[in-house]
């Protein structure tokens, strides 16, 4: 695979290879400082529960510290205990009973959140009762499950329960108890003192202070003893219930622990309570803990965003800034691989794009010059050569010794001699005319016919020629010498075999082109435009008769060289049809820019 930079313009590549940086260079410090903030927020969070739940594990623990220290200084009242010591049904035991309830009654009422006070006696037969507060029979123990657990103790607190109290009391009975056995003066057990806290009353202090998690109180067992959910909270702790405490064993040392993934991920924080090795548990979605960091989140995106569309820009900018003197070299390039020597860059650069340009000016300016050298050498020697030329033929020696022959022609009576020579001196004036590369189609028709009259006497053939031209071409400059070859090549190839035939010219105007048409009838020919082919020089037959039409190929030629390519000559033939030459050339009324261009023409 190709490298970009070999591949796509360098603007395209400038552009993406910038924004690509840039977006490195924003999306890594943004994507870092996200993770960054989201785990300070985290930690920060999670210290802040931290003290939060120390602090609610306080209040617990001074309304747990003050529900011991009463049960402790009940149970250590002597009315009370002297209470327990009577024999069940005596007259004693009945007379204290009330004023034990009353007494039960008064600490129930004194305390906030206490819902009631009851005392257990292993041998009462008649329960003795006042509102929630009472005496009671242990018989209303033994089916309670809390009941042989405290039983191992001599005093403990109890989860989450029903109260046990009698059916004709309405409202709310669940209740987290406190259980301290009454003991007798020699260390008998002689009745059971329980403290129930209003579950209502635990829940309320568990959702003290702005709370947006849900909160749990867990036992020593993990069981639920009190708990405050928000909203999909309960749900959310029944999920993870099965599997809580082995993730609270695993994390004991951090206090925390994140479960769950995605939009169900939570925190789970907690602290344990010294008095009872209780758990305060808080479930926080980490949606709310991710709130700290959204705020940041959206700022940096803001700007990410504002960074990246001043990078695009700048890119935009700059490739267009440092494209433009590469598009504008490449432009003038393709300009000069036309033929555009004449091109040149403005430089308005002093650095590397300035020293291109220069070097591309000066390179097409030595082009130029060396172009204009080789013409210039190619013309004078061009010149030279028709000089030589010119000077080797002597038109005037020529035409006096054409005369000579010619009169001596006419002493010895052959007037056919004579006639001949007159011909082709006239040829020769009009053919060497000076040096000119352009006459008259008058001239040329005269040339023609002079021919023409030659080859009459030559071959004593009878043929007709006729020209059909209107009196307004007659003065056009057309090149000299470019009739005779079509004329000659029809009388040798295309007549010669005839008895009689005839040679029509004609032509005229259209706009700016002049057409001249040379038709013949005689035999024709098969594919006539190989005749304008190069010679394929090998000696073949067909190479040899593309040969004998040079004189054509030369005319076609000449046409182009002088006037370009959309000048010059068609050929349209079929076996016994003859043959039609039709030369499309410029109108030109004036010889003189024409003859002194025709050298440089020549050599181009």
């Amino acid at each position: 695979m190709k490298a970009p930079l070999k591949t796509f313009s360098f603007q395209t590549t400038f552009l993406a290879s910038f924004l690509a940086l840039a977006g490195l260079l924003i999306l890594i410090p943004g994507l870092s400082s996200y993770v960054i903030t989201t785990e300070e927020v985290a930690a920060q969070t999670i210290e802040a529960r931290r003290l939060l739940l120390s602090e609610v594990n306080k209040q617990l623990e001074l309304q747990f510290e003050a529900v011991e220290y009463d049960s402790l200084a009940l149970s250590s009242n002597p009315k009370l205990i002297n209470f327990l010591q009577e024999k069940d049904g005596s007259y004693e035991q009945v007379e204290q009973g009330g004023e034990i309830v009353a007494m039960l009654s008064r600490v129930s009422y004194v305390k906030e959140g206490l819902h009631s006070v009851q005392l257990f006696a292993p041998e009462l037969s008649i329960p003795l009762q006042g509102g929630s507060n009472g005496i009671y029979p242990y018989s209303r123990l033994e089916n309670s499950p809390w009941f042989h657990t405290i039983r191992q103790a001599d005093y403990g607190w109890v989860g989450a329960h029903t109260a046990e109290i009698g059916g004709f009391v309405s409202g709310d009975r669940e209740v987290v108890s406190f259980a301290r056995k009454v003991l007798s003066s020699t260390g008998k057990e002689i009745g059971l003192l329980v403290f129930n806290l209003k579950m209502s009353f635990m829940d309320k202090m568990l959702s003290s202070g702005e709370l947006s998690s849900s909160r749990i109180l867990l036992g020593g067992s993990y069981e639920r003893v009190a708990a405050y959910f928000n909203r999909g909270g309960q749900a959310s702790y029944e999920t993870l219930r099965p599997s809580l405490e082995n993730k609270l064993r695993a994390s004991e040392a951090a206090g925390y622990a994140v479960v769950g993934r995605g939009d169900d991920k939570e925190l789970l924080i907690w602290s344990r309570q010294s008095r009872t090795q209780w758990l305060t548990l808080d479930i926080i979605p980490w949606a709310d803990i991710a709130k700290g960091s959204e705020r940041i989140k959206q700022v940096m995106l803001i700007a990410g965003i504002s960074a990246a569309v001043l990078a695009s820009a700048m890119a935009y900018i700059l490739a267009r800034q440092l494209g433009a003197p590469i598009r504008q070299l490449v432009r003038a390039m393709n300009m000069l691989k036309t033929g555009r020597l004449d091109v040149r860059i403005p430089n308005e650069y002093s650095n590397e794009f300035g020293h291109l340009n220069d070097n591309f000016n000066q390179m097409t300016e030595r082009i130029d010059q060396l172009l204009a050298e080789v013409n210039e050498q190619n013309r004078r020697k061009r010149s030279a050569e028709i000089r030589v030329l010119q000077e080797q033929i002597n038109p005037h020696f020529l035409y006096n010794t054409l005369d000579m022959i010619n009169w001596r022609a006419i002493e010895l009576g052959a007037s056919d001699i004579s006639r001949m020579l007159s011909l082709l001196g006239k040829m020769f004036r009009i053919g060497l005319a000076s040096g000119a590369a352009f006459v008259p189609l008058r001239r040329e028709l005269e040339h023609l016919r002079a021919y023409l009259e030659l080859q009459r006497i030559r071959y004593k053939q009878k043929y007709e020629f006729a020209v059909e031209l209107p009196e307004e071409v007659m003065a056009c400059y057309i090149p000299k010498l470019i009739l005779q070859p079509f004329v000659e090549n029809s009388l040798r190839h295309g007549l010669h075999e005839c008895e009689s035939g005839y040679i029509r010219i004609t032509g005229g105007l259209e706009g700016d082109t002049l057409w001249l048409r040379i038709e013949d009838n005689g035999r024709g020919m098969e594919h006539p435009e190989r005749m304008l082919e190069p010679p394929e020089g090998d000696g073949s037959e067909a190479g040899g008769r593309r040969s004998e039409h040079s004189g054509i190929r030369n005319v076609q030629e000449r046409i182009r060289l002088y006037f370009g390519e959309m000048y010059g000559v068609e050929l349209e033939s079929r076996p016994g049809y003859g043959m039609t030459v039709r030369l499309r050339l410029p109108v030109r009324l004036e010889a003189e820019a024409w003859n002194q261009r025709k050298e440089e023409r020549a050599d181009d």
